[in-house]
């Protein structure tokens, strides 16, 4: 078999070209199963908002063999022809030959379904929340917004320095710093109520940064 070049779902989109024949890969968003013998898959990459339809016929062999496993929140890879759409809604379609599921997800289990979801719920799953679209949007507009204030600052000579997360001191008294310690530290006190940080992992007391300003003037 000869090897393919799995194509992003943006690019697919953007060119809005028919091609014989193209591999893409991705997390099935929804699934709707008709009586005439198709399935119509919504398959989405992450590389784009927009969704993928995948037309897939029940009498192709890997249909029958991944059936069961086509659920939303899936792993899919497909292979097949992208058509002009007859449909509203998009532009293309892929007309499956093979579909092969990598990873399966429990539509009794999986939380993700098509319906709101509020962000109270979403803070309880925080693995899964980047692949809904409000996540989605947060990110790209933080993407964006990072890399036009580095590209800002990296044209006209400065450098990015990546300046200590953990340290020992209070950049100017800025206030009560978090500590980070691997100790248990009520249980470490000595007799005169003190903590015995030599036997911490970093040897003396130390807690998360407040500011990069020290290491940035050195």
């Amino acid at each position: 078999m000869k090897r393919m070049n799995r194509k992003k779902i943006r690019e697919i989109l953007n060119k809005n070209k028919e091609e014989v024949e193209i591999l893409v890969m991705g997390w099935v968003r929804t699934r709707r199963d008709s009586k005439g013998g198709f399935s119509f898959l919504e398959i989405n990459d992450g590389s784009c908002f927009k969704n993928l339809q995948v037309i897939v016929d029940h009498n192709i062999d890997s249909f029958e063999l991944n059936s069961g496993k086509l659920h939303t929140g899936s792993c899919a890879r497909v292979i097949g022809k992208l058509v002009q759409s007859p449909g509203k809604g998009q532009s293309v379609e892929l007309q499956a030959k093979i579909v092969e599921v990598y990873g399966e997800a429990d539509p009794d289990h999986y939380p993700l379904q098509k319906k709101h979801h509020s962000f109270e719920f979403l803070r309880e799953i925080a693995h899964l929340r980047p692949r809904t679209n409000t996540f989605g949007a947060v990110m790209r507009v933080r993407n964006r917004l990072s890399y036009s204030i580095h590209n800002f600052f990296q044209e006209r000579g400065f450098l990015y320095l990546h300046t200590p997360i953990i340290t020992t001191n209070d950049c100017e008294g800025a206030g009560e710093m978090f500590q980070v310690t691997t100790l248990n530290s009520d249980s470490l006190r000595g007799i005169d109520g003190e903590v015995d940080y030599s036997q911490d992992f970093f040897g003396e007391k130390t807690g998360l940064t407040v500011s990069g300003q020290l290491e940035g003037e050195v």
